[in-house]
């Protein structure tokens, strides 16, 4: 019941107005149909002489015409609760995936296979036929309440035996689908996700070119077909044994319909029961099952509210209200902050997916206004070290702050700390928004817009795409764009943040697509751009950062291992020297 109590709350949280009117429209259909038993019942004992016809007959009119106008109303009714109630859940689930602080929680197998099995519900079509079906289970319990009280007026304990029985039967129907599903969403979420994954490499056209060069289908296919036969048939036995309480109370529901109405039969030979009464009464039995299982759209209701539960007990594990949108982050354009600090101290993280430390008391300090390059091998910590700094994790043990603040604590809203990663986001929106969300609160002021996007090397590219232009090809009028041009759009994202107020700046491998010359030319002219602003480039191409005015060497094992300007670096002639000339020989 508990779920379903979760359900009510969403549905008020997302249309109170329009849940109150179908609720009372709900009763009324209810208090009609109850009506309609006793007028049926009655008009037939009037054509067998007991009593006038016509007034019953009128009775029994009205309320077949009034039933019908309260079922249309009821439908619609029913379309602008499931609109606004659907919604509202896909806004919770976004919310749910986007607003926690850092990436511990998406990056836990656990939470992040949880959120992936609600996500898929919500995607079947199962979850808007539940939703649109809680006015029509509610609608025939209440009927169900209605033949209750007219079996009353016979034999007063047969109503609670008959409805007894079906709800018992109901009970085991429902715990039966809830655990299903539940299993569905929690046990077999990480097998589910492979198969997905398989089924996604033998449809979809990223990988198509590959599966067919090298004659994957037939593997993939058979992949597919083991991995998802495996992870359904421990929820199939499950099934299986769950449908036995819900087979033996079908057996007890059936016994009892059948003494109830032999009972009913020996009254009326008795003539205990007159016409008028057995009429009544036998559709009040029939009618009684609808406190039982009432197929489909119970099924559907019950996996629509499992998946609510599970998105209630996710948002509870990211620490955001359970059934209420947290409160938005503030968009206003933050004043300049100009240059920050940037300080660490004994910083040690492990990703929550290994065992060994990726960063082990790192301490390093940037002061405000400095321009700083990290460079290291694979694996030395280089991209860990800025999802720290950008608040995107927070360390197991020591500190880091930017201006004396934890940047986790301002990772929402308008951050200081802007970066942009070497997976930076292709969005398929048109090019102002691409730059403009660098720094949502000042993305319609064009003349930031354009001065962003030039000084990013972006004026060809302006010259061929216009600001309103869709950067994917899947549109009407869009269109693709190189990987040097998307990352000269990146990086002119990343103007457009310091122009929004961001005091740190952080360039992650942002220009791997862009050949040696093109990339040490832009970096150069980018560290010019940002002179003012802390800025901290990370890249593999040494020769880029020879401008930097301070150069941090990373090693796997020993953390931070040279430290110090370009020229004091190449004459101490240790690790950053020896692999500039490894690098410099491949051009050479």
């Amino acid at each position: 019941m508990s779920r379903y109590w979760l359900q009510a709350r969403v549905m008020w949280r997302a249309c109170p107005g329009w849940m109150l009117a179908a609720v009372i429209v709900v009763i009324l259909e209810a208090a009609v149909g109850t009506g309609l038993m006793v007028a049926i019942g009655q008009f037939i004992a009037a054509l067998s002489g007991d009593g006038s016809v016509w007034p019953w007959f009128g009775v029994m009119g009205g309320l077949m015409i009034g039933g019908p106008l309260l079922s249309s109303l009821m439908a619609w009714l029913t379309a602008r609760t499931t609109a606004a109630t659907a919604a509202y859940v896909l806004e919770l689930l976004a919310e749910t995936s986007l607003r926690p602080q850092g990436l511990e929680l998406l990056d836990s197998p656990g939470f992040s296979g949880r959120l992936q099995a609600v996500v898929e519900a919500t995607r079947d079509w199962t979850f808007m036929f539940g939703l649109n079906s809680t006015w029509q289970v509610l609608s025939a319990r209440l009927a169900g309440v209605g033949a209750f009280v007219v079996l009353l007026t016979w034999r007063w304990w047969v109503p609670f035996v008959l409805a007894g029985s079906f709800v018992v039967m109901a009970w085991t129907f429902t715990r039966w689908v809830d655990a299903s599903f539940d299993r569905v969403m929690q046990t077999s979420a990480g097998p589910r996700r492979r198969a997905a994954y398989l089924r996604g490499l033998l449809t979809q056209s990223a990988w198509a070119k590959e599966v067919r060069l090298f004659g994957l289908a037939d593997w993939l296919l058979e992949r597919y077909r083991f991995t998802w036969l495996s992870a359904m048939a421990e929820l199939w036995t499950s099934r299986q044994r769950g449908l036995r309480p819900v087979y033996l109370s079908c057996v007890v529901t059936a016994v009892v319909i059948a003494g109830v109405l032999t009972l009913l039969a020996d009254d009326v030979a008795d003539r205990q029961v007159g016409v008028a009464a057995v009429v009544t009464l036998l559709q009040a039995v029939l009618a009684m099952d609808a406190f039982g299982i009432l197929g489909d759209g119970q099924r559907a209701l019950g996996q629509y509210a499992a998946t609510v539960a599970g998105l209630v007990g996710l948002r509870r594990e990211a620490g955001l209200p359970s059934t209420d949108l947290a409160p938005p982050p503030a968009l206003t354009p933050r004043e300049a902050n100009g240059a920050l600090a940037v300080e660490l101290k004994d910083v040690t993280f492990t990703y929550p997916t290994r065992t060994e430390p990726t960063l082990s008391r790192l301490s390093l300090e940037i002061p405000a206004g400095q321009s700083i390059a990290v460079v290291g091998a694979n694996g030395a910590g280089k991209s860990t070290l800025i999802k720290l700094l950008c608040g995107l994790y927070r360390p197991d043990t020591g500190t880091i702050t930017v201006d004396g603040n934890d940047p986790a604590d301002e990772i929402t809203g308008n951050p200081r700390v802007a970066a942009i990663f070497q997976d930076f986001v292709r969005y398929h929106l048109p090019l102002r928004d691409n730059v403009g969300l660098g720094a949502v609160a000042i993305r319609n002021e064009q003349p930031l817009l354009d001065k962003a996007l030039m000084d990013a090397a972006g004026g060809v590219l302006l010259k061929r795409v216009g600001w309103e232009t869709v950067l994917s090809p899947d549109y009407d009028g869009g269109t693709e764009l190189s990987g040097g041009q998307w990352q000269r759009v990146a990086l002119a994202r990343a103007l457009t943040a310091v122009a929004g107020g961001a005091g740190v700046l952080i360039l992650d491998e942002p220009t791997a697509a862009l050949d040696v010359r093109t990339e040490a030319a832009l970096f150069d002219r980018f560290l010019d751009m940002t002179a003012g602003v802390t800025t901290i480039l990370v890249t593999h191409r040494l020769s880029s950062v020879r401008h930097a005015e301070r150069i941090v060497v990373l090693d796997p094992e020993r953390g931070i291992v040279e430290d110090g300007s370009y020229d004091a670096l190449m004459a101490a002639d240790g690790q950053f020297a020896a692999l500039f000339r490894l690098q410099a020989g491949r051009f050479r």
